[in-house]
């Protein structure tokens, strides 16, 4: 028997089909990132009842250990014109005479194979000095990257990504994974925000 034109042409169209859905059903599903819980990530959880301003601070922050001169802050339009008529909660670090730090250990731990990804929402005053950061993921409380990438200009705020790639044998390995936010020099860096993710790697 002879193939008509059509019908050979709905064999084809038919075998392609079948090969792609093969092709799709072969391919492993891409690993999607698994957040990895910071508490207070977003410096709000001090509810601040005064007006939003330079002024409106509390030396505490719940969730994070602080450094000298660090703080949660309100902040109002004056420093960054982008701030709500309710205030933009920030972790304010450091000021004119002294560096200062915030530090939180996760509940996670360094696993094999496994890329964590810090992003880091870092601001700079419009009405104070920014003079540079350090971003740090630390496991055990040994560094294992860093980063200073971001350099926003006053009033603004620049999102800096830091990549850490276990790899198969971890130096680290089962340590629990921290967060240390660090001011450079005399002047101060705010923070609006801070994810923390993992990511299984292929062997």
């Amino acid at each position: 028997m002879t193939l008509t034109h059509s019908m050979t042409r709905c064999l084809a169209v038919t075998v392609l089909t079948l090969s792609a859905a093969t092709l799709f059903l072969a391919t492993p599903a891409e690993a999607q990132p698994v957040p990895i819980v910071i508490l207070n990530p977003k410096f709000d959880r001090n509810t601040l009842m005064c007006s939003p301003g330079s002024g409106c601070t509390q030396p505490s922050i719940t969730g994070w250990t602080v450094g000298p001169a660090t703080y949660v802050a309100k902040f109002s339009s004056t420093q960054y014109p982008s701030a709500p008529s309710t205030g933009l909660y920030c972790a304010a670090i450091g000021d004119s005479t002294v560096t200062g730090s915030i530090f939180q250990t996760t509940a996670a731990t360094v696993q094999a194979n496994t890329t964590y990804i810090l992003t880091v929402t870092v601001g700079a005053r419009a009405d104070v000095v920014f003079t540079g950061y350090l971003a740090s993921l630390v496991a055990g409380n040994d560094i294992v990257i860093s980063g200073a990438k971001a350099t926003p200009v006053g009033g603004n705020f620049v999102t800096e990504v830091i990549s850490y790639e276990s790899g198969a044998t971890p130096a680290q390995l089962g340590q629990p994974l921290q967060v240390l936010i660090e001011s450079k020099g005399t002047g101060q860096v705010d923070i609006s925000d801070v994810v923390l993710t993992s990511t299984p790697t292929t062997p």
